[in-house]
């Protein structure tokens, strides 16, 4: 491999944060291939910090990292230090095919596995303006690795009890240094003392960001939670959509069906309720029930690709082959890079036994999510195949 000695040579680096693209390690190895010279943390005569992308560069108390804090301290006095984004890293190395995953987008379904949380809480997350998707296709959300980043370092930081408003500083410092930093924060309002990260409903009542509800304590000295605040000129028909959703995720699915069935009393074509409503349906094995609103989801949108697919799968279940097919290429049209669909659609062409049919879908999705959920028993699939 060719390196890029311009920059690198001779020089001392020092590197912050989670790398996205390779460990801590093969960088350092890196560093030394193109003559420079690694550092953990940097000095005065430090020429470059690497900001790995693999995360908000904050630490477990939610401050910038110590290095970064160092780095700024030194600019401040003169220092030629030059903080560089990881990309920029891969690109004087000349590794600049390594950078490709940062350029990944990931579906809503992607994402929330990832991240180990129902789509249901990613979607209220982009409601409540915390994630910001990259691209909508047809209410498809796809999400780019920045906000993969972002929202991990929110939960683990959310985990640890760390209030917003040291988040908010910490992001105001980052500065231009990570694009496009801050989510909207500015409806986080931290309390007296740290605690998990809740939304505040239109009826008064919070949820946690998975959309469990949660009871508001105003004892002296219980632990508050810091909170995001919905829109206020919400409509009721919202109120009981956020019900339902919170319903789902606790598993209280009739609970769920009758909040979202007052939703729709409320604002009777609402294609995200309606889908929603599908969902529940489909949890509780009412499936002919379950199809039809995803039909009629779609109906109110042809473009929802999500529905689209969800109604391929309950159309498969219910021994509707070719029915199901249909729906399944639907979402592809409108969507082709829905690596769900892609999945969904192989599975059921092999049930049907179309075989060739099934490996040139298998392949595209794992072009298309390498790593995911379901990649290992994909190439378990593809195996007896071959390469071709």
């Amino acid at each position: 491999m060719n390196f890029h000695f311009t920059r690198l040579a001779d020089r001392e680096i020092s590197i912050t944060g989670k790398l996205a693209c390779m460990s801590r390690e093969v960088a350092i190895a890196r560093i030394e291939e193109a003559g420079g010279a690694y550092i953990a943390c940097p000095r005065k005569d430090t020429d470059f910090l690497v900001l790995g992308q693999g995360a908000l560069p904050l630490g477990v108390d939610g401050r910038l990292t110590r290095s970064l804090r160092v780095a700024r301290k030194l600019m401040g006095e003169g220092s030629g230090i030059t903080i560089v984004p990881e990309e920029e890293f891969l690109t004087e190395l000349g590794m600049e095919e390594h950078s490709e995953g940062l350029e990944r987008l990931y579906s809503t379904d992607q994402m929330a596995r990832l991240l180990g949380i129902s789509a249901r809480a990613l979607r209220s997350w982009v409601r409540a303006e915390l994630l910001r998707p990259a691209r909508i296709a047809g209410r498809l959300y796809f999400f780019d690795f920045r906000q993969l980043a972002r929202a991990r370092t929110l939960l683990a930081l959310s985990a640890q009890g760390v209030r917003p408003a040291r988040i908010q500083r910490s992001l105001r410092e980052l500065g231009g240094w990570w694009e496009d930093p801050t989510p909207n924060l500015s409806e986080l309002a931290a309390l007296e003392s740290g605690g998990p990260l809740l939304v505040r409903l239109e009826d008064g009542s919070l949820a946690e960001t998975s959309g469990q509800l949660r009871l508001d304590f105003d004892t002296a000295g219980e632990k508050r939670a810091a909170l995001v605040s919905l829109p206020r000129n919400r409509e009721s028909a919202e109120v009981w959509f956020e019900r339902g959703i919170r319903a789902e995720e606790c598993d209280r699915h009739e609970e769920a069906v009758e909040a979202y069935r007052r939703a729709l009393e409320i604002e009777p074509d609402q294609p995200e309720v309606v889908f929603n409503l599908g969902n529940a349906l489909y949890a509780l094995n009412r499936k002919e029930l379950a199809a039809e609103h995803f039909y009629r989801a779609a109906d109110l949108d042809a473009f929802y690709v999500e529905a689209w697919n969800n109604l391929g799968n309950v159309l498969a279940d219910l021994g509707r082959t070719q029915d199901s097919l249909r729906s399944f290429r639907r979402a592809l049209a409108i969507e082709p890079s829905y690596a769900d669909a892609h999945y969904n659609l192989a599975e059921t062409l092999a049930a049907a036994g179309d075989q060739h049919g099934a490996v040139e879908h298998w392949r595209i999705f794992l072009r298309l999510d390498p790593d995911g959920t379901y990649s290992e028993l994909v190439r378990e699939r593809l195996a007896p195949f071959g390469n071709g």
